[in-house]
Formats: C-alpha cells, structure tokens, sequence
C-alpha cells in the first residue's frame, strides 16, 4: 500500500488555517504597535509564502529520498535548502516593503535578527508537525503490509497444512485395499465404490478452509459406512448433533481425520469393539471420543493425523484443540467456529 504523492497543491486545509493563525500569533507577540488590518496583511502574506515555499520544498525531498532508511538525508537536505529559501524570502520582502514605504527594511535598523528568529522558529515547529505525520504515515503503512505479509503467510501455511489431508487419507485408504484384496475381493469391490465417493468429497472440500457441520458430518456417515465394509460390528459409532448445530463451521475433513485415528492406533475386533461417540457440548464445541485399546507394536503412518487437525484450528480459532487421554478413553475436543468468528480471524 503505497503511500499517497506528497505534493504541495494538496490537503491545503492546514494551510488555510494554520496560515493565517499562525500570522495573527505573530503579529500579537512581536508588534509592538497597535495591530492593523494592513500590518496583519503583510504578515499573512510573508507567512503564507515562507509557508508554501517550505512545503514544497518538503515534497520535493520526500518525493526524491522517501523512507526510513533516507531521513538523515532527507532532513540534512531539507533544513539546508529551507533556511537559504528563508533568508532570501525575508530578505527580498524587507526590501520591496522598505522600496514602497510601507515598512523599514529590518536588516537595515538592526532588527534583522529577530525577524529571523521568528521565521525560523515558526518553520522549525510546522516542519516537524510535516515530519511527524510523514513518520506516521510510513508507521502505519509498514503496519499494514507487516499485517497483510502476516496474513498471507498463515494462508499459505494453512493451504499446505489442508493438502496434506489428501494424500494422508489415501495412503490410509490403498493400506485398507491390499488388505481387503487378499481377504475378500468382493468387499474389495465395494470399498473401491464407497472410496470413489468420499474421495469426491476430499476433492470439493480440500481447498476450502471451513464448511458447515452439516456437511462434514455427512461425509462423515458416508465415511463411516466405508470403514464398516471392513470392520464390521468391530467399529461401533454414535454420532448425535442437533440440528441447531449443524449451521456452525469445522475445518473439513477433521473427523475423518480423527475416525482414521482413532483406527489406526487401536483395536477393532468382536472381542473389543471400537466405539467412537461424536457430539457436540455447550453449541461450541465438537468432541470426539473413543475407547483407548492401543495396538501393540509400532503402527506405520505419515504422522500427519492429529498434528494436522491442531495445526489447522491454530490458525483458524483462538480456541486450541484439547486432547484427553485417560485410561480408557481417547477425547479431541474440536473449537466449533461461527461464520463472523472465522471471517474476523481469516481477513
């Protein structure tokens, strides 16, 4: 975001105020005469050109050396040409008022030195007011695009930790499929079917950083019924939301993510079921529970599962994800997000 041309014809107001305001102070403090309309006239056109001259000659330097990193050389250059600009102005001034017999040309009587005074002070006060909005300016901009660097990077960030969803899953998903081809071709079949579905979905969703509970929790069943093609009664899954919820905002493909889980590190049998309860507590937030029965032995994987899920709601809700393991229960507690929420985070 670039900052506006600093050019010397623009935002005349503090000009057009501080001008002629600026001219009545003086007049009041170093006249020593009664003021006059005329007297106040001179020092509001000798303001007025002493002011407009240095504000183009701050516009000429900013507009050559802008920045931070130019303003000792900017400022050097700046009250070297302002104070030549000043004394030649008030010079020439003095001499034409002394030529028309208005007014006794002060470098004649002595009283040059404060003329001067005067001028320089005024210049030095309202050249840093330029100044001090010039380093405002600049603060904010750099804030913004720090702020929008910021943004985009936790976007792309969040890009790269959502695609990681897809090829986990599939990894996940062709491991299930040799399996199945070797114990039941028919169920092999069926999978390769049920697969085709809930991979449409995984290419719907993949880009998109939040969808409806609803939604996801539909995927979810079809998910569910997928896995049930293998596991069978050994996966025991209740899944109960209420309608009011399933307007609220997930991270797609965080429950699959977690089912898949949930799977690979414990045991499904007859003899010791998986159950997995899914809800939703206090209309803000969606847990995810299971029975703790782990393997024994290493189980292989990409590792990019429960890691993934809290990265992503990292970046999405203030609200971490809180994991619970007891004794017998396995518990990922997901931040359910509304659509004002997300956007506020995300922009």
């Amino acid at each position: 975001m670039p900052l506006r041309p600093f050019h010397p014809l623009r935002e005349p107001w503090p000009r057009i105020i501080g001008i002629p305001l600026v001219a009545l102070v003086l007049s009041l403090l170093f006249h020593e005469e009664p003021l006059t309309w005329g007297n106040y006239g001179i020092t509001v056109g000798i303001t007025g050109l002493i002011w407009q001259g240095c504000f183009s000659i701050i516009s000429a330097y900013r507009r050559r050396f802008p920045g931070f990193e130019r303003t000792a050389l900017r400022i050097t250059l700046t009250v070297i040409t302002m104070s030549a600009y000043i004394v030649t102005v008030d010079l020439l001034t003095c001499t034409a008022l002394d030529a028309l017999g208005i007014q006794e040309n002060s470098y004649l009587n002595g009283e040059w030195k404060l003329n001067l005074i005067k001028c320089f002070g005024t210049t030095a006060l309202i050249g840093t007011l330029y100044e001090a909005g010039y380093f405002f300016a600049m603060w904010k901009r750099q804030a913004i695009e720090a702020e929008a660097l910021k943004s985009r990077q936790l976007r792309a960030e969040l890009d790269v930790l959502r695609n990681q969803v897809s090829p986990h899953f599939l990894f996940n998903s062709l491991n299930t499929l040799v399996a199945l081809i070797h114990e039941d071709a028919d169920q092999a079949a069926r999978f390769t079917k049920d697969l085709s579905h809930v991979y449409r979905y995984i290419l719907q969703h993949k880009d998109k950083e939040v969808v409806d509970l609803g939604t996801e929790l539909d995927f979810t069943r079809a998910y569910i019924d997928l896995m049930k093609v293998r596991f069978a009664d050994s996966l025991r899954i209740h899944l109960e939301v209420a309608p009011e919820h399933r307007q609220l905002l997930v991270a797609p493909l965080t429950l699959q993510l977690l089912l898949e889980n949930a799977l690979k590190h414990n045991v499904a049998s007859l003899a010791r079921p998986l159950q997995v309860d899914i809800h939703v507590e206090d209309g803000r937030t969606l847990v995810v529970r299971n029975s703790l029965h782990r393997k024994q032995g290493v189980v292989e994987g990409t590792g990019t599962g429960l890691s993934n899920v809290r990265q992503r709601y990292a970046y999405l809700s203030e609200r971490p994800v809180d994991v619970i393991e007891t004794r017998e229960h396995f518990l990922v507690a997901l931040p359910l997000l509304r659509f004002a929420e997300h956007e506020a985070r995300i922009a």
